[in-house]
């Protein structure tokens, strides 16, 4: 996940728990608050994966989006402190007004929830990124083969250098009487004398 989507998930968990406050504040019931409380469970779970996924980079965002993914990590980690407060609040909210086992039953909701986002939105987020990368290496394999077929094409068109066949050059006479394929001429001796 990008930073700008960790912004955005952040953007709709302010949203809800301010929302989750003023419904509190009004001493309405936290069935009447449900979707907001729904929101702010989803924004949570959403910002969670994004930790998740800046944890674990696609090798191709580790090499290409260094410094996107050192922001992804710093911003779900300032998030993650922002819901820790909120989580608190909350906490405290349903403590004073329903008593400690409301925010167990909070606790159980925002699980199920979290099952059921995991199941359904991370898994296609999950395999839309897989796809991804699979085109990109597939595409750096395609370049990759095509330069080298470029390459061999040019150096077999420069090896026929415009229809040169090679023929062997025969041997030489010295070569042919070294391999004994032909007898050494008698040449007669010359004697120096010291006159």
């Amino acid at each position: 996940m990008d930073p700008l989507t960790i912004t955005a998930a952040m953007s709709v968990a302010n949203s809800a728990f301010n929302a989750i406050k003023q419904g509190f504040a009004a001493a309405k019931d936290i069935e009447s608050m449900a979707s907001d409380v729904s929101r702010w469970m989803g924004a949570v779970s959403d910002i969670d994966n994004a930790e998740k996924q800046a944890k674990n980079p696609p090798l191709f965002g580790k090499l290409f989006k260094a410094n996107s993914i050192e922001e992804a990590a710093l911003a779900a980690y300032a998030a993650k402190k922002k819901l820790e407060e909120q989580r608190y609040e909350l906490k405290m909210f349903l403590n004073m007004t329903y008593g400690p086992s409301a925010y167990d039953d909070l606790l159980k909701m925002e699980g199920q929830i979290r099952k059921q986002r995991q199941e359904t939105v991370y898994k296609q987020q999950q395999l839309r990124r897989q796809i991804g990368e699979a085109l990109t290496w597939l595409i750096v394999v395609a370049i990759i083969g095509g330069f080298a077929v470029l390459v061999a094409g040019i150096w077999v068109k420069k090896a026929k250098a415009d229809g040169y066949k090679y023929k062997p050059r025969g041997y030489t006479e010295q070569q042919k009487i070294w391999q004994n394929k032909k007898k050494r001429k008698n040449i007669p001796h010359v004697v120096w004398s010291k006159e």
